[in-house]
């Protein structure tokens, strides 16, 4: 039987020898199939995890564009009475309840920014309002709450406590994971910001007209190191530098004359200038009242500016006894959204669209403490007036109608 079973064997190490050519062994013969016929699965069935078969990598889907949208809020003021809304029975201090029906707006945008004026100090807690504010640090914890990402501090109450207040309240921002911008630590600190949004890289500079005299109190190495002063050769400088770092640049200025409703020919001149120098929107704050809106065409480029975003909060309140810094229109802010887009194939980045959503600062009595709410007004027709008290929905609609007089959106 053993001689049986060995004879197939020959016959068949026979047949295979006389199909080669050059008289090869087997073993030659099998290094000479074809490269194709190595990569030819084992066998078919599908659940073989180690078939050998290569498959084409898919094609890497490549982006043409990115879109970011971008929102900024007018200036926050925190007199005396905004100090002591947000003071609890325990005597801890929240203020995210002002911010209740805005926050869906800020937290929605890509990137939000707000203006704050003055400092909050956790080792001073004499807490003041004007002339020298002093807030507690809950208000940028309201900040963070609301969905804010970047607070601009280049003001003219960011000396109020001086440069310990100054540190102080930067170092408290960063804290809560929030950027800060127009006041620095030292002069290795870069004087601007620039934060990709998207694959967007986006440009920050903020600068103020002064610190209310007490830059004064500082050197002139202090003043160039901590603050940035509106001064025409630095600004054109810090644009120039920014500008091939960055897709687009946002200039934040403080400026301006208090409770003029529109901009001085100082102001149209410097804008002009900005714009020339490279920067692609310039948002305004400081003199508590909302002020014009421009969109500019500048060599096929689309270029925005508002000269005064007004104030987002305050105490400033006219109420029943109105004057020349309470009234309504010390009441009336607004928060801007723009969005903006990028073309990777033509590197060009652009302004798409910029819409206005006026605000207005609702004060109330509770327990006979004054409370305060911010009401976005986003149209006269709006979803969020319906079910309100009629007195106060005359009051939004009326604060909306002026704001947007002196605004317009794009496009």
């Amino acid at each position: 039987m053993k001689i049986l079973r060995f004879i197939p064997f020959i016959i068949i190490i026979s047949i295979l020898c006389s199909g080669c050519p050059d008289g090869k062994s087997v073993s030659s013969t099998a290094n000479a199939i074809p490269r194709e016929a190595e990569e030819i699965p084992l066998h078919n069935n599908p659940s073989d995890s180690k078939s050998i078969l290569k498959e084409t990598p898919p094609t890497p889907i490549v982006e043409k564009k990115a879109s970011a949208s971008i929102l900024s809020a007018g200036d926050v003021i925190m007199h005396d009475a905004v100090i002591q809304s947000g003071k609890t029975e325990s005597g801890i201090y929240d203020y995210t309840g002002i911010f209740e029906f805005v926050k869906p707006y800020a937290e929605k945008a890509d990137y939000s920014i707000i203006s704050y004026e003055g400092v909050c100090m956790d080792s001073d807690k004499n807490y003041t309002g004007y002339p020298l504010f002093n807030a507690p640090p809950a208000i940028i914890s309201a900040f963070s709450y609301a969905g804010f990402d970047m607070v601009n501090n280049g003001n003219n109450h960011c000396l109020d406590r001086a440069l310990d207040g100054l540190f102080e309240t930067r170092s408290i921002i960063k804290q809560k994971n929030l950027q800060v911008i127009g006041t620095f630590q030292d002069a290795a600190e870069p004087r601007y910001k620039i934060q990709d949004i998207n694959g967007i890289k986006v440009g920050f500079l903020s600068y103020t007209y002064g610190c209310n005299m007490n830059e004064n109190r500082l050197t002139e190495e202090e003043r160039s190191t901590h603050l940035s002063l509106i001064d025409r050769d630095k600004i054109e400088t810090e644009i120039k530098t920014l500008k091939p770092k960055a897709d687009i640049i946002i200039v934040l200025i403080h400026w301006g004359v208090e409770y003029r409703r529109n901009a001085t020919d100082e102001q149209k001149k410097l804008a002009e200038n900005i714009f020339s120098w490279g920067a692609d929107i310039i948002l305004g704050s400081h003199p508590h009242v909302v002020e014009p809106s421009e969109t500019i065409e500048i060599d096929g480029d689309i270029k925005y500016l508002i000269y005064s975003m007004g104030n987002f909060l305050s105490n400033q309140i006219g109420g029943n006894n109105p004057n020349p810094r309470n009234n309504d229109l010390t009441e009336d802010g607004m928060m801007i959204d723009i969005q903006i887009e990028k073309d990777f194939q033509t590197g060009k980045t652009s302004i798409v669209s910029v819409k206005h959503i006026p605000t207005w600062v609702y004060r109330y009595t509770e327990n006979g403490i004054y409370k305060y709410k911010i009401y976005p007004v986003p149209s006269l027709d709006h979803g969020s007036l319906k079910g309100l008290d009629e007195a106060l929905v005359e009051k939004l609609k009326n604060s909306y109608s002026r704001t947007m007089e002196l605004v317009k959106d794009y496009p």
